[in-house]
């Protein structure tokens, strides 16, 4: 970057100080004036050119011989015996990254992420309820009804994911609230069924509430009904794990839950979200494993049988928004939305770099890895990630998050096929506990991830 800003100058200095240069007895200014020319050309194209050979590392650990050619939308061009590959530059290690960025400048980083739409591309009227606003009770028909609220980053001319709420104990404001922040990131609406919760009604006539709610919403915003996802709490989780079976939805996001024994779940993403002690933990970690790793995540709070923390419910919004982008962004009517995702998401990840940049460098790993980030906006995520990866606290969350999943499947998920349900509470096993000690000693020290795992180890909570 050095060698850039000095051919500038040298360039500007060169044309616009012929003042200076008329104090100069001829011929020394023409002669200084080529020259200033010459090394501000051959500056910029020193600058530009390909690299030494060296050796070049993946974050995989693989070693490759050659010279770097070129580093354009966040891919390196590397010549190998003779041979030219393209490489995505977030797949080098971050030594790697650091000498291209520094040998290729500007080119090896992005300004500004492509996607990022201007405010006139944003719905701000013209719906039948407000925008930015908790709405409700909204009548749906049937003896049902709703709350709502409508993202201000809803887009102008295109169809919105629906996340439904139904809960153990009847949909509220406040149940609409907690999920305005992921509904904001990702562009999503939210409603909260009333009517829906525990009781004679569960789960067949809540099923009824939920279905008239969605296909009222449907017919009277702009939703997706290919995108409509379903979340709540205990009988509320299991009511999101029926909903998404009966209506084949996009997924949902059970919370200390269970899938109930007349459901199969055959299709559909699920962030499945359980307190440390809850005692439905053993039935949402069998759920993650029937589901299975590529459509299923499970994530844990610190905490019993209670609502999730605001933090995760926009994390789990964020992560169901990505696994279905990254399977259809290929098609010309999801590829702009796709661009708007990963511009939010670059945004959110470096506003959270500095007070939580463990979380800020997970979701950094998310769209590199899981989601398939690339072109430029893959250069700019990694302008703001190689920093965060040098950080272990950083490197160490994200092997916490994944240890956890490992932990779930395999001290956790077994359980309900050992015990009855009547036992699930007050529970605990030598394995359990021992798992637990281990994970603890392994990420001490790790923001959350610390707490998380030596919550794990302890008896489930009491009815």
């Amino acid at each position: 970057m050095f060698l850039v800003q000095l051919a500038k100058r040298l360039f500007v200095y060169a044309n616009e100080n012929d003042r200076f240069l008329a104090l100069i007895p001829p011929p020394f200014p023409m002669i200084m004036k080529h020259i200033w020319l010459f090394l501000a050309l051959t500056s910029l194209l020193a600058h530009a050119s390909p690299t030494e050979t060296r050796e070049w590392t993946s974050k995989a650990g693989t070693k490759v011989t050659g010279s770097a050619l070129a580093v354009k939308s966040g891919k390196v061009q590397l010549k190998i015996n003779d041979k030219t590959i393209v490489v995505p530059l977030h797949q080098l290690s971050e030594e790697d990254q650091t000498f291209l960025k520094s040998h290729f400048g500007e080119n090896a980083s992005a300004l500004q992420p492509a996607g990022a739409s201007n405010a006139e591309n944003l719905v701000t009227d013209g719906l039948a309820h407000p925008i930015g606003q908790v709405v409700g009770p909204l009548d749906a028909g049937k003896g049902t009804s709703y709350f709502l609220y409508i993202p201000k980053s809803l887009r102008k001319g295109r169809l919105a994911p629906l996340l439904h709420y139904n809960g153990a104990g009847g949909g509220s404001a406040d149940s609409v609230q907690r999920l305005i922040a992921g509904a904001e990131t990702n562009g999503w609406i939210i409603a909260a069924n009333v009517q829906s919760k525990n009781g004679p009604d569960h789960p067949v006539k809540n099923h009824e509430y939920a279905k008239q709610c969605v296909e009222h919403l449907i017919d009277t915003l702009p939703i997706d009904p290919k995108r409509v996802y379903f979340t709540g709490e205990s009988g509320g989780g299991a009511m999101t794990f029926y909903n998404a079976a009966q209506c084949k939805s996009a997924g949902g996001i059970p919370q200390i839950g269970y899938i109930p024994p007349e459901v199969r779940v055959t299709s559909g993403d699920f962030f499945i979200i359980s307190g440390t002690t809850d005692y439905n933990r053993y039935h949402s970690a069998a759920a993650a494993k029937t589901i299975g790793k590529k459509n299923a995540i499970h994530r844990f709070f610190c905490g019993a049988h209670a609502g999730s923390p605001e933090w995760l419910m926009e994390e789990a919004i964020m992560w169901l928004n990505g696994k279905y982008l990254a399977k259809n962004k290929r098609s010309s009517q999801i590829a702009q939305e796709a661009l708007d995702y990963e511009a939010a998401m670059i945004a959110w990840i470096k506003q959270n770099a500095e007070n939580s940049p463990h979380r800020a460098y997970y979701w950094a790993v998310f769209l590199q890895d899981v989601y398939g980030i690339s072109g430029t906006n893959a250069a700019a995520l990694s302008t703001i990630s190689s920093p965060l990866a040098q950080k272990p606290e950083c490197v160490r969350y994200v092997e916490g998050i994944e240890a956890i999943c490992e932990f779930s499947e395999k001290c956790y998920s077994p359980i309900p096929q050992q015990i009855d349900a009547s036992q699930v509470f007050n529970h605990n096993t030598d394995k359990i506990i021992s798992a637990s000690e281990k994970l603890y000693e392994k990420f001490r020290g790790v923001p959350m991830i610390e707490e998380i795992v030596r919550e794990l180890g302890k008896n489930s909570c009491p009815l």
